[in-house]
């Protein structure tokens, strides 16, 4: 972990050795989504109508020796504020760009990478464990596509402090401590398979320091290989989240194991289809000796249509042991058309 820090401190470094600002500019982006849902994860009687909106504002400007800075902050249908990042790119020296952001993780990024038209074979799950516990937590973040050899792409991210949110001002920072964690820190990377022209592979791990008397470090992976030939995309990918607990802790997780596949066709230009299947493989920790372990199958079919910035989805997912409960076996049908602008 001291590697990591070293790396994001001097990057930080680079960006405020030099320069003064030059004027820049303002954007605004957004996306509306219109949905009718039907299932476990929708009202109990079906076929409810709903509406996610979001609106973002960027302002960006460049530094005299070429370092490029930009603010974004987003607004969600319910006025909250989220996804508040400060990215600073084309960094001196060392290349690629650095954000002190809550926009995601490296391996929240590749929870589930499989071939899609619309959406993953677990969207609905009313429940369902799965790499990125750190997701949605304030941190420094730095990618660069061109520091290592052979077309590998390095994504990295700190975490002062695990768990805490999102930054909320200057002085509360990025929230408050937690009783089993310390800080953490994440890895992928991604690259393309030597003489195989298509195909990559795609590798996460992250590590969240233990504190307490109950927990060691919580560790997950993930890793994914995938491979395009024209219109057809194939992949399959692992993922393994261990919460690593020293003794008892009824009813918690233990360790979730996840395998998942998904193959994708382009009819043309606008219109794809898709299928994945997803097993998640939950254990609950019940003392020293092994607890329940319950699996969660789900398999669906993705169709999505697009015409500019309107699309037009359909997603069509069945769960078995839903929730991780035994014979319990949900449906879940979706259909959203979506506006960006």
């Amino acid at each position: 972990m001291k590697t990591l820090k070293q790396l994001v401190l001097a990057s930080v470094l680079t960006v405020f050795a030099f320069g003064t600002v030059q004027a820049g500019s303002m954007s605004v982006s957004g996306s509306i989504e219109i949905s009718r849902t039907s299932g476990l994860s929708g009202n109990s009687n079906g076929g409810a109508l709903g509406m996610e909106n979001e609106l973002s504002v960027t302002a960006s400007t460049e530094l005299d020796n070429g370092v490029g800075v930009a603010y974004k902050q987003s607004i969600t249908q319910d006025n909250a504020r989220n996804d508040s990042e400060v990215v600073f790119s084309g960094l001196p020296t060392i290349g690629g760009s650095i954000a002190m952001t809550s926009t995601g993780t490296p391996i929240d990024a590749i929870d589930n990478i499989m071939p899609t038209a619309a959406e993953e074979a677990n969207h609905g799950a009313a429940s369902f464990t799965q790499v990125g516990a750190n997701d949605g937590t304030f941190g420094l973040r730095y990618k660069n596509a061109e520091l290592l050899p052979l077309g590998i792409t390095l994504d990295a991210m700190y975490f002062p402090q695990a768990g805490a949110g999102d930054a909320t001002n200057d002085e509360a920072g990025s929230g408050t401590t937690n009783e089993y964690y310390a800080d953490a820190y994440e890895v992928a990377l991604s690259m393309p398979v030597p003489m195989i022209d298509g195909a990559s592979l795609t590798a996460g791990y992250a590590n969240t320091d233990g504190i307490s008397t109950k927990r060691d470090d919580r560790e997950e992976y993930a890793a994914a290989v995938k491979y395009t030939y024209g219109p057809l995309s194939v992949g399959y990918q692992k993922t393994l989240v261990n919460n690593a607990f020293k003794d008892a802790e009824a009813g918690g997780v233990a360790w979730v194991k996840g395998s998942m596949y998904g193959i994708s066709y382009s009819v043309n230009d606008n219109l794809a289809i898709s299928y994945q299947e997803n097993e998640s493989q939950q254990k609950t920790s019940q003392g020293a000796s092994s607890g329940a372990s319950t699996k969660q199958k789900s398999d669906g079919v993705s169709i999505s249509y697009s015409i500019g910035g309107m699309s037009l989805a359909y997603v069509d997912n069945s769960f078995d042991n839903s929730s991780y409960t035994v014979d319990s076996n949900k449906d879940y049908k979706q259909i959203v058309l979506g506006v960006a602008f």
